[in-house]
């Protein structure tokens, strides 16, 4: 059964009944955690890697990654819906012209 340190938050199997790992123990230095801004700055980086293309949503103006060409907006479904609702009601509008012109 693994343990978790109380003083690095590191897991290690305990030999006692001591809370700390042996390498804390032994005097070793903590490595200081990162903080949020390093979280994300790495976070940004590796998804810049992985996508070959980064877009701005039309619909919400955020900024995605992608690997298709022509993807214009984000994977959010109400952005998605947004989309949906203006291509019916511009291909609703083209119907009434077209007839309107018929007629």
């Amino acid at each position: 059964m693994q343990r978790k340190c109380h003083r690095c938050d590191r897991l290690y199997t305990p030999t006692d009944h001591n809370t700390w790992c042996p390498d804390c123990m032994a005097g070793k230095p903590v490595v200081p955690r990162k903080t949020k801004k390093q979280v994300d700055k790495e976070n940004k980086e590796r998804m810049e890697r992985v996508y070959k293309y980064t877009r701005y949503c039309i619909q919400c103006g955020k900024k995605f990654y992608t690997n298709r060409v022509n993807k214009t907006i984000c994977g959010e479904w109400e952005c998605e819906e947004k989309q949906q609702k203006q291509l019916l009601q511009a291909r609703r509008t083209k119907r009434t012209c077209i007839k309107g012109v018929i007629e």
